[in-house]
């Protein structure tokens, strides 16, 4: 994945937040097959974006991905995962949820 495509397309919009720090909202797992258990973990980024950050095996080795929420979302509706596709909506309202608190 080049980084023309995470700037474009990775980050989504929620209200601004007033300190710099990236914060962990939480992690989902990824029912893929394999003899790892791979995880996608949602970031708050300072300027209010939200950033999945998701580790695939690729040949020998962990790989580090970024995408947005709408990729997850779409690998969850393609793949017929309610389950994945409610944990994945329960972490960003908790990312809007502690991006409103944020705010003065």
């Amino acid at each position: 994945m080049d980084i023309e495509y995470i700037e474009s397309n990775a980050s989504q919009p929620v209200l601004r937040r007033t300190n710099g720090r990236v914060r962990a909202i939480g992690e989902v797992r990824l029912p893929l097959a394999g003899p790892y258990r791979p995880r996608a973990r949602l970031y708050l980024l300072p300027d209010g974006r939200l950033l999945w950050r998701v580790r695939l095996w690729e040949f020998d080795r962990a790989v580090t991905h970024l995408v947005g929420t709408a990729t997850l979302r779409r690998f969850a509706r393609v793949n017929d995962l309610p389950l994945l596709r409610a944990e994945i909506e329960q972490l960003v309202m908790r990312a809007l949820g502690e991006a409103r608190r944020a705010v003065p």
